[in-house]
């Protein structure tokens, strides 16, 4: 046996197999799917990334304030940051899939929190659960990824419908937002948002009114702000007009058909004027409306823009312009003594269950009334508030007028009179003349006079009655009235005199019983007594000649 044949190792045979068919590669490849699925899933239920801008942070937690539509959360906010311009924070929001196709441009987000405000108590459940950010979803084609947070919710909540407006006012008062929009006392919407330019000096605000509600607003809407409170002192008392209770917080902005009756329809984001106030509306002028002018000579004040024009209590139009001056008359105030004012009659107040007229027919109607007569004149509306308003009433003859123009500044002048206090401070001016044209001295004299003898015969009275004789008189008086009873006594039924009298009577109705034949026989024959009654009367013959 060789010996080199049995030292040699024996050599090892290699299999070669393919490098896919080890098990090994398994491992990293479902690794790899995994991730892939993972990656995939995270894509698909991860949704935009937003950025929310807001003035601070307070409230807001990093991974712990969550986002949330009708209270169902779908994200949470992921970082803080201080913005660059200074003006507040940014608030970096991860939100997920399933409302990544309500995120659009008119999408609004707000904070909710605690909130006491003229709408009530909200947001108590996030004394417990902590703020968080709400939205609703927005319907514009348009995406975006940075928002302003609102201060207040937004009064549209999600698939509501209704009809956004904007309403623009001059003026130094600003409702705050969330404040009621009345139609009526009917709440029918909110104000969205309020603002004020210092530019043009002017408030800005948009509302929302709620459907079926916004078929109420058209093209003759008219829009004013109304104050929470309302207390007028007039003629017919006073009135208080309390509105509701959201309105006695904030304020309230009211509107109406001004004229009544359907306008056309508005589209969504139409433009209003927002008025003063009612009377701020009724004094604008219209197309109908019909312009005088009257000057006074009593004293206006008192009188203001918006009081009334009333016709036998009927009011039929409004002051507007408190003076009237025409251009550098108002120099000649102290020589001419007047003021002009100037009134508008409105032809629909007239119209009480009438068909409409043209502003012609009534201008024609009253300056017939004018021809007639018809004159203004200032009366009291209120003796509490010293308010006035102007009385048109038919002149009475004898009653001094002024008119010192047929026209004034192309307004049509009406006469006028003295009314109210002025008309009794005349009548109180002449009975005080006519009193002072009195002989009052020579009166007086003779009262004196009168006075003197009055005291000297009551001086005289009390000197009779203090006699001795004066002072026994009742005395007397009393002895006699007593001795009248005695004698009234002595005749009374049961008295023998009574009973002679009563027998005398009788004897005497019988003589003028037996005495009626002979003297009706007397009224028939007068000569019964001289000649018998059946003898003829004799036939006197004249004397015989011898």
């Amino acid at each position: 046996m060789n010996t080199s044949d049995t030292a040699r190792p024996p050599q090892a045979r290699v299999k070669k197999n393919a490098p896919l068919n080890s098990v090994v590669w398994l491992i990293p490849l479902l690794a790899l799917f995994t991730g892939l699925w993972l990656a995939f899933q995270h894509i698909q239920n991860t949704g935009p990334e937003i950025t929310l801008l807001m003035k601070d942070a307070d409230g807001i937690e990093v991974n712990n304030t969550m986002v949330k539509v009708l209270n169902v959360s779908v994200g949470k906010v992921t970082d803080v940051k201080l913005r660059q311009d200074e003006k507040g924070v940014s608030v970096m929001v991860q939100l997920s899939a399933d409302v990544k196709h309500m995120i659009r441009k008119d999408t609004q987000f707000w904070i909710v929190k605690p909130r006491i405000d003229q709408s009530g108590i909200t947001g108590l459940n996030t004394l417990v659960s902590g703020a968080y950010i709400a939205f609703t979803p927005g319907h514009s084609a348009e995406t975006a990824t940075v928002f302003q947070i609102a201060d207040v919710p937004p009064i549209s909540a999600i698939g509501q419908t209704g009809l956004r407006l904007h309403l623009t006012n001059k003026s130094n008062k600003l409702l705050s937002a969330g404040s009621p929009v009345l139609y009526g006392d009917i709440n029918v919407g909110q104000v969205e948002t309020a603002s004020f330019n210092p530019d043009d000096k002017t408030v800005h605000y948009q509302i929302f009114i709620n459907s079926p509600n916004d078929k109420l607003v058209n093209s003759n809407s008219r829009f004013w702000v109304q104050s929470g409170l309302k207390i007028e002192a007039g003629g017919g008392g006073i009135k208080i007009d309390a509105s509701p209770i959201p309105a006695l917080l904030s304020g309230a902005i009211v509107f109406r058909d001004e004229p009544p009756g359907k306008g056309n329809s508005v589209p969504n984001n139409a433009e209003f004027t927002l008025y003063n106030s009612l009377s701020d509306l009724q004094n604008q002028p219209n197309s109908r409306a019909l312009y005088y002018v009257v000057f006074f000579r009593d004293s206006v004040r008192g009188l203001s823009a918006g009081a009334s024009v009333e016709y036998k209590g009927l009011p039929v139009g409004t002051v507007t312009d408190v003076p009237f001056f025409a251009r550098n008359d108002s120099l000649k105030l102290f020589s001419d003594k007047r003021i002009p004012v100037r009134i508008m009659l409105e032809p629909e107040r007239m119209e009480i269950n009438a068909d409409r007229q043209a502003s012609g027919v009534w201008q024609q109607s009253i300056q017939a009334a004018l021809n007639r007569g018809l004159t203004a004149s200032l009366e009291s509306d209120s003796l509490i508030t010293g308010q006035l308003f102007v009385n048109l009433s038919d002149s009475t003859t004898g009653v001094p007028l002024f008119k010192p123009q047929a026209q004034y500044q192309g307004n049509v002048v009406i006469a006028s009179k003295n009314g109210g206090f002025a008309a009794l401070q005349n009548q109180l001016s002449d009975l005080l003349a006519k009193f002072n044209a009195l002989p009052l001295n020579q009166t007086v004299s003779e009262l004196n006079s009168s006075l003197r003898e009055l005291k000297s015969t009551l001086n005289s009275v009390n000197r009779l009655l203090a006699q001795d004789s004066t002072q026994k008189m009742p005395q007397e008086i009393s002895q006699t009235l007593r001795n009248i009873q005695q004698t009234l006594q002595g005749v009374s039924p049961n008295s023998p005199l009574y009973t002679d009298i009563r027998a005398t009577l009788n004897r005497l109705n019988q003589t003028l019983q037996q005495a009626e034949p002979a003297l009706q026989t007397l009224q028939e024959q007068p000569n019964a007594l001289i000649f018998n009654k059946g003898q003829r009367d004799p036939i006197p013959q004249g004397a015989v000649s011898k």
